[in-house]
C-alpha cells in the first residue's frame, strides 16, 4: 500500500484498534489448505456467507471492474440514493499500521439502529474471502485509541455514524503469501445487508490474518472524516 501524503495524515486524524498476530489463509470452501495459501474455514465472527451481488449495496464496487477515481473524503450525499451509503476514508499508515475510519450514513426513511460492532471481511479482486479474523475492541493493538464499546446509535435520513478500522502489514510467517486484499465487505450490524468498499490501496494484512474495529459512534453534525476518532498513538504498540 503506498502511504499517504503528510497533510492527507493530518486530515484523517487517528483512528486504531489493535491486531495481534497470527497466521492467515484465504477461504476457497475446499476444506483444506495448500501450498497457495488458503485454507478452508471461515475467520472467527466474519460471516461466511459467499459475497453476492444482492448482499452488496447498490453504490458498490463489482468485481474485475475498473475503479473510478474516489474522492479523498466521504461525500456523505444521500442524493439520489436510498437506503445507507457506506464509505471509506483515507487510510493512514505508520510504522506497519494501518488506520482508516468506515463512514455509513443513512439514506432511507425512518430510523437505522446500529448497536455494538461492524462485522468485516477481506476479500480479493475477484470476490474470493480470506480467512481473516474480524476483531472487536482496541486493547489488542494499542491502548491510544478510544473505543466507545457497544451502544445504542440512531441515525436519521442525513446522519452518518463511524467505525475505526486497523489492521497490521506484518509479515512474519513467510511459509504463506501475504494477504493482500482489494475490498472489505462490511456487515454493520446482523439482520442488515452486507456492503463493500474499496479502501485506497487494499488491505494489506501481511501474515496477521486480523483486522479489527471499533463500536460504531454518531457522527456529529458538518463532521467530517478529517475528526479524529481517538488520541493518535506516538508509535504503534506491539
Amino acid at each position: 500500500m503506498s502511504r499517504i501524503s503528510p497533510g492527507r495524515a493530518a486530515a484523517l486524524g487517528a483512528v486504531a484498534v489493535a491486531l495481534l498476530v497470527s497466521g492467515c489463509g484465504r477461504q476457497d470452501g475446499s476444506g483444506g489448505s495448500g501450498g497457495d495459501g488458503r485454507g478452508g474455514g471461515p475467520g472467527a465472527g466474519v460471516p461466511s456467507q459467499p459475497v453476492t451481488a444482492d448482499s452488496r449495496g447498490p453504490d458498490a464496487p463489482r468485481y474485475g471492474a475498473e475503479l473510478a477515481e474516489r474522492p479523498a473524503q466521504p461525500s456523505r450525499d444521500c442524493a439520489g440514493k436510498t437506503g445507507t451509503l457506506l464509505e471509506p476514508g483515507p487510510v493512514d499508515s505508520a510504522m506497519g499500521l494501518r488506520a482508516m475510519t468506515v463512514w455509513l450514513t443513512h439514506c432511507g426513511t425512518g430510523t437505522y439502529r446500529l448497536d455494538g460492532y461492524p462485522t468485516l471481511q477481506v476479500l480479493a479482486e475477484d470476490g474470493t474471502a480470506f480467512d481473516v479474523h474480524s476483531l472487536r475492541g482496541a486493547q489488542a493493538i494499542t491502548t491510544g485509541v478510544e473505543d466507545p464499546g457497544p451502544h445504542p446509535v440512531t441515525l436519521r435520513h442525513g446522519e452518518s455514524a463511524t467505525a475505526g478500522v486497523v489492521w497490521r502489514n506484518t509479515y512474519a510467517n513467510t511459509t504463506k503469501d501475504p494477504v493482500k486484499g482489494a475490498r472489505l465487505q462490511v456487515l454493520p450490524v446482523p439482520g442488515r445487508p452486507a456492503q463493500t468498499i474499496a479502501p485506497d490501496g487494499g488491505i494489506d494484512l501481511g501474515s496477521t490474518g486480523r483486522i479489527g474495529t471499533t463500536a460504531w459512534r454518531k457522527a456529529a453534525a458538518g463532521s467530517g472524516a478529517g475528526r479524529p476518532t481517538g488520541p493518535a498513538p506516538s508509535t504503534p504498540a506491539s
